[in-house]
C-alpha cells in the first residue's frame, strides 16, 4: 500500500511538472532580437560540426550593420561551408515574425523553423524529443525576376508530414528585399503568413500532427543536389540576412 501511495504521488508530481513545461512556463515567454550588437551567446547557440552534408562554423554567422548574416560557400577544396543558429530558450504557442532576405544565388536553402530535439517534459527519460518541426524554407532556385516560391512544412516523428507540393507562389522575388515572414502556432492550428497575408492554415483536427511540445527556433543555410537544386557556383559567397525576429505569446495576441 505504501508503495502504491508513493507511485501515485510521483505520478502526480510528474503530471504537474509536465503541465508546467507545456503551459505555464511558456505562457509569458516573449522574444525580440534586432541584432543591434554581436550575436549574444546567452540567447543564441551558433552551431558547429556538420549538418546536411556541410561544415558549420561560427565565422559564417555574424552581425554586421544591424543584420544577422548567415553565409554559405561551395568551396571546391573544403566542400559545403554552411551556417546554423538556434535559440537557447524554448517556446510554445504564439506568433513568430521575422524580417528575412534570402540569398539570390540559386542552389541553396534558407530556413526559418522550429524544432523539438529534446524531451523538456521529462529530462530524465533520455528521449530525443518529438521531432515536431514547423518550417518556412526558401529554395533560391525558384526565385525569378518578380516572383518566387516558399516551401511550408510540418513534421513529427511517427506521423505523416505536411509539405506544400507545389510550393506557395508569391508575386515578388523573396531575395529582392526584406519581407516579414512567420507562422502562428496555436492549440488548434498553425497559420503561415508573409507581410500579414495568410499563405496556409493547417488545422490539427483534420490532420495527423498536433504541435504540443516546447521547441527552439532555428535558422540554417545549406545545399543539396536534388531537392534544393545545388550546389551553387563555386566560391560564391551566398548571404542570408535577418533584420529582426519577434515572438508574441498567444495570450498577448488575444488581447489585441
Amino acid at each position: 500500500m505504501k508503495n502504491l501511495i508513493l507511485i501515485l504521488i510521483a505520478t502526480s508530481i510528474f503530471s504537474v511538472a509536465q503541465s508546467q513545461v507545456t503551459g505555464e512556463k511558456y505562457y509569458n515567454q516573449v522574444f525580440y532580437e534586432d541584432f543591434d550588437g554581436p550575436v549574444d551567446n546567452h540567447i543564441w547557440q551558433v552551431l558547429t560540426g556538420s549538418e546536411h552534408g556541410g561544415d558549420l562554423s561560427r565565422e559564417r554567422c555574424y552581425v554586421e550593420n544591424g543584420l544577422l548574416n548567415m553565409i554559405f560557400i561551395n568551396d571546391p577544396a573544403k566542400g559545403y561551408l554552411s551556417s546554423a543558429i538556434q535559440t537557447r530558450d524554448e517556446f510554445l504557442y504564439g506568433r513568430w515574425e521575422a524580417s528575412l532576405k534570402p540569398t539570390d544565388v540559386p542552389g541553396v536553402l534558407n530556413s526559418f523553423f522550429t524544432i523539438d530535439w529534446d524531451n523538456t517534459a521529462d529530462e530524465t527519460s533520455g528521449s530525443d524529443g518529438t521531432k515536431q518541426e514547423v518550417d518556412i524554407e526558401f529554395l533560391s532556385k525558384s526565385f525569378k525576376d518578380e516572383t518566387g516560391e516558399v516551401h511550408l512544412a510540418l513534421h513529427e516523428r511517427g506521423n505523416k508530414s505536411f509539405q506544400t507540393n507545389p510550393d506557395i507562389s508569391v508575386d515578388f522575388n523573396p531575395s529582392a528585399d526584406f519581407h516579414v515572414w512567420g507562422f502562428e502556432i496555436t492549440p488548434e492550428y498553425i497559420e503561415w503568413f508573409v507581410d500579414d497575408t495568410v499563405l496556409h492554415r493547417y488545422t490539427y483536427a483534420e490532420n495527423e500532427i498536433t504541435v504540443d511540445a516546447p521547441y527552439m527556433l532555428k535558422l540554417n543555410f545549406w545545399s543539396s543536389e536534388n531537392w534544393v537544386g545545388g550546389p551553387p557556383e563555386e566560391n560564391v559567397e551566398c548571404v542570408y540576412q535577418i533584420d529582426w525576429i519577434k515572438f508574441t505569446p498567444l495570450h498577448l495576441l488575444n488581447e489585441d
